[in-house]
């Protein structure tokens, strides 16, 4: 029975990760996009404007693909500024909703996972303490 509950976690976390990795690249792939191709800035350099907004998205890679779930946590907060940068894109541009649109989808997933993920280990933690 043990082993089929594990099995299960197992499931859960990998679905978790999947979804929080892949809109984690997916952002990171779509604000590149944006910043580079689509709408370039016109006041500042292209590469100062890939700092600012899309540097801090690198801080939580190394945690992210080593299952770190305190990474997980609050990275699910860093992928609400990058959703409220999206919906503000929408408006700014409204010529290319559709990249907002990307970048807001592309947040929404990677928050889903990270909360995911962070939910699983908590109830596993929760369990182990009334074990105890």
């Amino acid at each position: 029975m043990s082993d089929l509950i594990i099995q299960e976690k197992q499931k859960k976390l990998q679905l978790a990760q999947n979804l929080a990795l892949t809109g984690y690249f997916s952002l990171l792939v779509v604000l590149m996009l944006n910043i580079v191709w689509l709408i370039p800035s016109r006041h500042f350099p292209t590469a100062l404007v890939l700092l600012v907004i899309a540097g801090p998205l690198l801080l939580p890679m190394k945690g992210l693909l080593n299952n770190n779930t305190y990474t997980y946590q609050w990275s699910s907060f860093l992928t609400l500024l990058y959703f409220a940068h999206g919906i503000s894109e929408m408006s700014a541009y409204p010529q290319w909703w559709y990249a907002g649109l990307l970048e807001v989808l592309a947040a929404l997933l990677m928050y889903i996972g990270c909360v995911m993920y962070a939910r699983v280990f908590k109830k596993e933690i929760k369990k182990n303490q009334s074990n105890l």
